[in-house]
């Protein structure tokens, strides 16, 4: 069962009280902290940049690109995979296929925020 981040956070904030010895929390069910800590690793890895070796082809997502010797010239911006092109490119400029000028070499998902 995933929890909404917010609810997340609190749960793992109760465990580490009650794991410190705190008596006012109860002992949390294996089960539900185990589910818990893999939803927290998922999240985690999620805003970490991945190698482009594993980018989907199937959704957008956020892309490094840039010279990948000088650390002051990278850029990020919105990709996605061109079928018909075989290959990553940015997909904010209509049909049009636009191909980063220099290599394309990290990508993240797109943070998603529950707005409810």
């Amino acid at each position: 069962m995933k929890k909404s981040t917010e609810k997340l956070i609190a749960f793992l904030e109760n465990y580490n009280r009650w794991r410190r010895s705190s008596y006012l929390y109860e002992q949390p069910v294996p089960e539900e902290l185990g589910q818990c800590l893999d939803q927290a690793v998922d999240l985690l890895k999620k805003m970490t940049w991945q190698p482009m070796e594993t980018a989907p082809k199937d959704r957008e997502f956020l892309g490094v690109w840039g010279n990948s010797t000088d650390l002051c010239d990278k850029s990020v911006d919105l990709f996605c995979y061109d079928k018909e092109a075989q290959q990553y490119v940015w997909s904010n400029y209509g049909s049009a296929v636009y191909v980063p000028s220099s290599e394309l070499f990290a990508w993240m998902e797109i943070p998603k925020f529950d707005l409810r």
